[in-house]
C-alpha cells in the first residue's frame, strides 16, 4: 500500500503563468540536512545529530491551458530522494525515502517558499522484542514519510543560488505493525540547483482567470475502503478495517473540493476480540460495538489526475474504543477524551480522468493514513466514484 502512495504523485501535474514567462523549468537540487531526531517515549535511545543527504528532481510546471496552475501561483513539483542517518545506527539504523512533493512560492520575488512531501521510506533497522527492544518508533521496513519545510532563496552571485530551509520530517507505518510511535525530526537544510533546462517561454493563457467563480459546481462521492492495522501489540495479527463513506460538497476555484461526509467503519479486530473474550457489555451486540460512525469535513486539491486529500472529523459512535484505550493505557485521561472524539485522514488519490477537464463522472483509487487525533489508526486503500453536478 505504501508503494501506491509513491506512485500517486508520478502521474502528472502542470503549471503556467499569464503573459510571457521565463523561469527555471527543470533542475536537480542536491541537499544537505542536519538536525535532531526527537524522542518518541521515555525509553527512547540517545541520539547524535541527525544527518540527511538528498537529491531533488524539480520541475517548474508551465503550460497554457490549465487553470489550477495559475491559481496556485505556479508551484514546482517533483520527487525527493533522501538518505537519513538518525544518529543511532545500532538501534534506529538508516532510511531511504522517496517523496513526491509540491513547492509553493509565498512572495512575488519567489525568495520564500514552502514544500510539502508525502511518500514512503525503507528502514534497515526495526523493533525486535529481544534484539532491538528500545526501538519502539519503527517496527516495519516500509513506512509512510511526510515532509513539511519552509525555504528562503539566497543569490550569492549571478552564477549561484542557495536555498536554506527548516522543517519537520515524520515516519510512521500507519499502525500496520506495532509498536509504531513514529520518528519525528527537526531539520535544517541547504541546497543549490543544477539547471537542466534553463527557461521556458509561454504565451498568454487561453482562459480568463478573473472569470473563474469562487464557488462553482457541486458534487457527491461514494467511497469504499479496505484498511489494515494491528491491535494492541506486535504479537497481534493484521486485520481489516472496512469503510463506506458518502460525502458531497462544492468546487472552489475549480481546483479545490470542499466536502461534508458521513462514514461507517467496521473493525475486524474489535469484533474478534469481543467474541473471543466475551467482553461485557459489548458481547450482546458485537457487530454494532465493533462499528464506528463519524462525520467529517474535507479539503482536496485537484492537480490534474492527482488529488491531495485531507479530512478532519468527529466520532459520533465508537463504543469499543473506550475498552481499547485501557488495553494500552492505564486509565482514561485527557488524551483519551480527545482521541475518542477527533480523527483525521491524509492521503493521495489518482483519478481515471483528468480533473482539469471537469468530467461529469470520475473514478479514483486512493491511499490514506487514518488517525485518532494525531495517532495513527490504520492504513487504507480505497476506491471511489464521484459525480459532478454542473450549474445551469
Amino acid at each position: 500500500m505504501k508503494r501506491i502512495c509513491i506512485l500517486l504523485f508520478l502521474c502528472g501535474t502542470s503549471w503556467m503563468q499569464n503573459s510571457v514567462l521565463k523561469a527555471q523549468n527543470i533542475t536537480i537540487r542536491p541537499e544537505i540536512l542536519i538536525g535532531k531526531t526527537l524522542p518518541s517515549n521515555k525509553i527512547f535511545p540517545k541520539t547524535n545529530p541527525q544527518f540527511n543527504i538528498g537529491l531533488n528532481f524539480e520541475k517548474r510546471q508551465l503550460s497554457e491551458d490549465r487553470e489550477w496552475e495559475k491559481i496556485l501561483n505556479y508551484p514546482n513539483t517533483g520527487i525527493s530522494l533522501y538518505y537519513s542517518n538518525f544518529g543511532n545506527n545500532e538501534v534506529l539504523g538508516n532510511a531511504v525515502s522517496l517523496l513526491p512533493f509540491i513547492l509553493f512560492n509565498l512572495n512575488s520575488k519567489e525568495t520564500l517558499s514552502v514544500k510539502f512531501g508525502l511518500g514512503a521510506s525503507y528502514f534497515n533497522k526495526q523493533y525486535h522484542s529481544i534484539n532491538n527492544s528500545t526501538n519502539s518508533a519503527i517496527s516495519s521496513k516500509l513506512t509512510w514519510a511526510l515532509q513539511a519545510f519552509i525555504y528562503y532563496n539566497i543569490s550569492v552571485s549571478n552564477f549561484r543560488e542557495f536555498r536554506i530551509g527548516a522543517g519537520y520530517f515524520h515516519h510512521s507505518n500507519g499502525h500496520t505493525k506495532l509498536p509504531n510511535l513514529g520518528l519525528n525530526s527537526v531539520l535544517f537544510s541547504v541546497s543549490t540547483p543544477i539547471n537542466i533546462v534553463k527557461h521556458k517561454e509561454i504565451s498568454e493563457q487561453s482562459f480568463d482567470i478573473l472569470k473563474i467563480k469562487n464557488i462553482g459546481d457541486t458534487f457527491y462521492t461514494i467511497r469504499y475502503g479496505e484498511g489494515i492495522n494491528e491491535f494492541i501489540d506486535y504479537k497481534s495479527k493484521r486485520k481489516s478495517v472496512r469503510a463506506l463513506e458518502i460525502y458531497g460538497g462544492v468546487y472552489y476555484k475549480n481546483i479545490f473540493k470542499i466536502s461534508l461526509g458521513l462514514t461507517y467503519n467496521f473493525y475486524e479486530h474489535y469484533y474478534d476480540y469481543i467474541k473471543e473474550n466475551k467482553i461485557n457489555p459489548y458481547i450482546k451486540n458485537p457487530i454494532t460495538n465493533a462499528s464506528n460512525i463519524y462525520v467529517s469535513i474535507g479539503v482536496e486539491a485537484l492537480l490534474g489526475n492527482i488529488g491531495v486529500d485531507w479530512e478532519g472529523g468527529l466520532n459520533l459512535y465508537k463504543p469499543f474504543y473506550k475498552h481499547h484505550y485501557l488495553l494500552i493505557e492505564p486509565k482514561h485521561d485527557f488524551k483519551y477524551e480527545l482521541k475518542k472524539l477527533f480523527l483525521g485522514r491524509l492521503g493521495l488519490k489518482i483519478y481515471a480522468k483528468n480533473t482539469s477537464k471537469k468530467p461529469i463522472n470520475n473514478v479514483y483509487i486512493g491511499a490514506h493514513i487514518n488517525s485518532n487525533l494525531s495517532q495513527a489508526d490504520f492504513t487504507e486503500l480505497s476506491i471511489g466514484i464521484t459525480h459532478r453536478i454542473q450549474k445551469k
